[in-house]
């Protein structure tokens, strides 16, 4: 299993109009098991950890499809908790073809809105795990 630690941070205010096409919605549901909530939380590495962790898990990438308008975006399942791991979620950490984001971001998706459900705040602390 993979742990590492990360910051929340406020992303573009964009992503939530892109999870709501049909295109994806029905997909969330048939490959994560749920729709996640309407937006994506932003999780900024920590300058210690360097890895590309799409190259790094290829073989367990899955994809959802895009369409001519609207590109593909591939995720890895994961769970995002607490520092202190008194409160997590299950969810996946998502990759678009069409970002604007850094290498040092990542965008996680959950059912629930994750900021109210673990109280998270810009800076606050989370540590994401991807099982090997």
């Amino acid at each position: 299993m993979l742990n590492f630690i990360g910051v929340v941070t406020s992303g573009l205010q964009k992503a939530g109009k892109f999870m709501q096409k049909d295109i994806y919605q029905q997909q969330y549901q048939e490959k994560l098991g749920f729709i996640p909530y309407n937006g994506t939380l932003n999780i900024k590495l920590k300058s210690d950890v360097e890895i590309n962790l799409k190259e790094k898990y290829n073989e367990k990438l899955k994809i959802i499809n895009g369409n001519e308008n609207l590109g593909d975006v591939y995720f890895l399942e994961a769970t995002i908790c607490t520092i202190d791991k008194s409160i997590s979620e299950k969810g996946a950490i998502l990759f678009p073809t069409k970002t604007v984001h850094k290498i040092d971001t990542i965008e996680f998706v959950a059912k629930n809105r994750l900021r109210e459900k673990m109280n998270l705040n810009d800076n606050t602390q989370v540590r994401v795990s991807i099982d090997n």
